[in-house]
């Protein structure tokens, strides 16, 4: 929760609108040496959002806002903004029999420096697969495995309104008996210059050969307009596709109507490619089974719960023909 000041936004436009467009320069010039691998890159399961279901709701506009342990999978300057030690366990399922049962993520703060580390396992045994006749091969087993495991450090400076972070990850890829294993690293900053806006920029998986590790470029704002609402953006660019860009919208309910808990009302879009109409019983009933691209989601936070803050996060995605992709977040703060 934040509150904007009008002085504040006086004072902090200028510096907003400096460095939006000097990102705006960077970031591109930094992805385009890549713009011919376009669909080429390995280990495209490290873009599917998992870790974070409050990112995922956001339509992925998330870099700008980045914060605690959600930040992680995102941008690792945001775990700076962590004063208490966080766990978080997310379970993410994904379209045709493509889940992520596992992952732990933990941040621990050590004055203005924060370490953090996650780990994240996904498989998918749904395939298919048949011989040149078209007879399905029985005896053929195509299991993929994909794991991660990655440490961060953050810190803050001047006063807390510059965040840097970097990561280094680990990335295992098992593609029915293909396996690859590669050490890649992220970097990301997040200025602050006033209490009603956040810019952020990151750069994740960097160092490894494109045809086995696509990198990331990430580039957002979030802006607080009023005191419990939040509008962020978000460009972005895989190694194997095209910049898309995250919009995202978030509405909080104060902790004092509830007396318990604060409740959050989350709404994104990703400018994601369309999948056609869906025949499931869920997405007709909404008439959301010709959607794709728009995400909703909830939050619920209490520090309440046995002494200790907790939240739970979730977000449902229609993927139009392709199904819903939904994920459950849960953290601690203690």
């Amino acid at each position: 929760m934040r509150t904007a000041g009008s002085h504040g936004r006086l004072l902090g436009a200028p510096a907003a609108f400096l460095i939006l467009p000097v990102l705006s320069v960077v970031f591109p010039r930094l992805a385009s040496a890549s713009s011919a691998n376009i669909g080429t890159s390995g280990a495209s399961f490290l873009d599917i959002s998992q870790g974070s279901a409050r990112a995922m709701a956001l339509g992925h506009a998330y870099v700008g806002e980045a914060e605690g342990v959600d930040a992680l999978t995102w941008n690792p300057a945001g775990i700076a903004t962590a004063s208490q030690n966080e766990f978080a366990y997310s379970y993410l399922g994904y379209v045709n029999g493509f889940s992520a049962p596992l992952y732990l993520a933990a941040i621990h703060p050590v004055g203005l420096t924060v370490w953090g580390a996650n780990v994240g396992y996904l498989y998918d045994t749904s395939f298919d697969v048949r011989d040149v006749n078209g007879i399905p091969l029985t005896n053929y087993d195509p299991r993929v495995y994909d794991a991660f495991g990655t440490v961060s450090v953050a810190r803050a400076f001047d006063y807390e309104k510059l965040l840097t972070g970097a990561s280094i990850r680990v990335v295992h890829e098992d593609l029915a008996g293909y396996i690859q294993d590669n050490l890649v690293g992220d970097a990301g900053v997040e200025y602050k210059p006033r209490d009603w806006v956040s810019l952020g920029a990151s750069m994740q998986n960097f160092g490894a050969p494109v045809n086995e590790i696509g990198n990331i470029a990430r580039i957002g704002a979030a802006f607080y307009p009023i005191e419990d609402m939040m509008f962020a953006v978000e460009a972005d660019k895989p190694e194997a596709d095209n910049w898309r860009v995250g919009l995202g919208a978030e509405f909080d309910v104060p902790e004092e109507y509830l007396q318990w808990a604060q409740l959050a009302f989350r709404i994104g879009y990703y400018s994601s490619d369309q999948y056609g109409q869906s025949f499931n019983s869920t997405l007709q009933t909404l008439h959301l089974d010709r959607t794709s691209g728009v995400s909703f989601g909830l939050g619920l936070f209490t520090s309440r719960a046995f002494g200790y803050g907790m939240s739970l996060d979730y977000a449902f995605v229609p993927f139009g023909a392709m199904g819903i992709v939904d994920q459950f977040t849960l953290k601690f703060k203690y």
